[in-house]
């Protein structure tokens, strides 16, 4: 973002933070380019915990299910991503609508 608009979002005069930036005591990184002073701000790091989704297309496949998840799951946790909510779907609505669907065009 553009040092103006950094000054506004923080409560600071664009005078003000264009002197710190002279000054070199802008208390983030900035860099001139052109005629622009752009303000690189740190991008917060993310907290919170992770969800977990994993989905099989019918009931039969439920053995698939719960291997998908216990291998998410452990990628997750290999990236240092605490996992929260498992979410897990038998889409068994799909199939069923699908054999209405066909039932349905064969009439």
């Amino acid at each position: 973002m553009n040092l103006k608009e950094w000054a506004a979002v923080n409560g600071v005069g664009y005078s003000t933070s264009r002197q710190w930036f002279l000054d070199g005591k802008l208390p983030v990184p900035a860099r001139r380019v052109g005629g622009l002073i752009l303000v690189d701000e740190p991008v917060p790091a993310a907290t919170g915990l992770t969800a977990v989704y994993a989905r099989v297309s019918s009931a039969d496949q439920k053995p698939d299910l719960d291997r998908q998840v216990a291998r998410v799951v452990t990628w997750a946790a290999g990236q240092g991503l605490p996992v929260g909510r498992v979410v897990t779907e038998v889409d068994d609505d799909l199939v069923r609508d699908i054999t209405e669907i066909l039932t349905s065009m064969c009439a």
